[in-house]
C-alpha cells in the first residue's frame, strides 16, 4: 500500500461517511459564489440542475418567481406623440360635405397581429362612440360635420399579439369645422374600458428558503380576470399568471441565514433574485384588455418594499 493512501473498504464502513461527503461537496459549490442557482428542466423525467450563483427553486406555479419563466409576448410600446390625425379628403373639398372620414395613423408596433382603436366624443349634447380592430397602423372613423359633432374626441390604440393585450395611447382629436389635423395630448385616466384596479401589497413574510409577497387589488369593473406579470430588472427571474379574484401571493427564492440574521453562504445578498422587479397587472374581460397598472417591487435579503413605478 502507497504512503498516505488508505484502502477504499475501510474508508466506507466509517458511519455517515456518504452524507459527510454529500454535505461537503454542497458546501464548496454554494461557498464558491453568490448563493446556488437551480434551472428546472422540464423534460419526459424533470431534473433540476444545480449551478453556482442562486438558491434551489421549484418548478414555475401561480406567483412562483424562477429563472427564466415563460412569459407571453406582448407587442413593443407605441409612442402616443406620434399619432397622426387628418381627413382623407383634402380640408377644402369638405365646406359643403355632410360627414369627413378621420385617418388616424400611427407607428407600427412590433410582435402586433391587431390594433384595437376607440373613438369616443368627449361633451355633452352629442354621442359618438365607434371601437375597430385594424391590423395596418391606422384606422379611420366617419364623423358627421355638423356644429354638435364638431369638439373633442379621445382616441385609443391598444396593440394586440393574438389575446395578448400591449399598453394602450390615447390622443387628443380637436374636430373643428375647417381643420382635421389637431391630434394633442391626452391623459388616460379613468379612461380603462375595464376600470383602473388600485394594487395593496403587504409586508414580506420571510422564511427559510423562500419569502412571500401578498397582494390585492380592487375590482376593476367589467373584468373577469387579471394578468400578472413579474419581471427583474437585472436577472432572468420572473413570473405570470392569470388570476380570477382579487389577490395572489408572490413566492421568492430566499437565501439561508445563520443564526444572526446574516446569509450563511458568502455573498448569499446577492443572489441574482434580490432584485428590483416590474409588477404588470393588468385586467381582462376574454379577448378585451384593459390598462394594465404598474408597480415596483424592491426584493433583496435586508429589506423589501413595493412602490409607484
Amino acid at each position: 500500500m502507497k504512503a498516505g493512501t488508505a484502502p477504499v473498504s475501510a474508508l466506507r464502513r466509517v458511519p455517515g461517511l456518504k452524507t459527510a461527503l454529500v454535505a461537503f461537496v454542497l458546501v464548496v459549490i454554494l461557498g464558491s459564489g453568490s448563493a446556488a442557482v437551480a434551472n428546472w428542466q422540464q423534460s419526459a423525467t424533470a431534473t433540476i440542475a444545480i449551478t453556482a450563483g442562486a438558491a434551489p427553486i421549484a418548478p414555475a406555479g401561480n406567483g412562483t418567481i424562477v429563472v427564466s419563466p415563460v412569459l407571453a409576448v406582448r407587442p413593443s410600446l407605441l409612442d402616443s406623440t406620434s399619432v397622426r390625425c387628418a381627413s382623407v379628403l383634402p380640408q377644402a373639398q369638405l365646406d359643403n360635405a355632410a360627414s369627413a372620414d378621420i385617418k388616424f395613423t400611427w407607428p407600427a408596433a412590433t410582435t402586433t397581429s391587431a390594433y384595437v382603436t376607440t373613438l369616443t366624443f368627449e361633451g355633452n349634447g352629442y354621442s359618438y362612440q365607434r371601437t375597430q380592430t385594424v391590423s395596418a397602423p391606422s384606422a379611420v372613423f366617419t364623423l358627421q360635420r355638423t356644429q354638435a359633432s364638431f369638439g373633442i374626441y379621445i382616441l385609443r390604440v391598444q396593440p394586440m399579439n393574438g389575446g395578448t393585450g400591449g399598453d394602450p395611447v390615447y390622443r387628443t382629436f380637436k374636430y373643428a369645422q375647417n381643420d382635421s389635423t389637431n391630434c394633442y395630448y391626452a391623459n388616460p385616466a379613468g379612461r380603462s374600458p375595464l376600470g383602473t384596479p388600485a394594487i395593496t401589497a403587504q409586508p414580506v413574510v420571510r422564511g427559510t428558503t423562500t419569502s412571500t409577497l401578498p397582494l390585492s387589488w380592487t375590482a376593476a369593473p367589467g373584468a373577469t380576470s387579471y394578468v400578472i406579470t413579474v419581471k427583474s430588472t437585472t436577472s432572468s427571474y420572473g413570473t405570470e399568471f392569470t388570476q380570477g379574484g382579487l389577490s395572489a401571493t408572490l413566492t421568492f427564492p430566499q437565501a439561508a441565514a445563520d443564526q444572526f440574521g446574516n446569509p450563511a453562504a458568502k455573498d448569499g445578498d446577492k443572489a441574482p433574485y434580490y432584485s428590483d422587479y416590474l409588477l404588470r397587472l393588468q385586467p381582462m374581460n376574454g379577448t378585451t384588455a384593459g390598462d394594465p397598472v404598474y408597480k415596483t417591487i424592491r426584493y433583496y435579503f435586508w429589506n423589501s418594499s413595493v412602490g409607484d413605478n
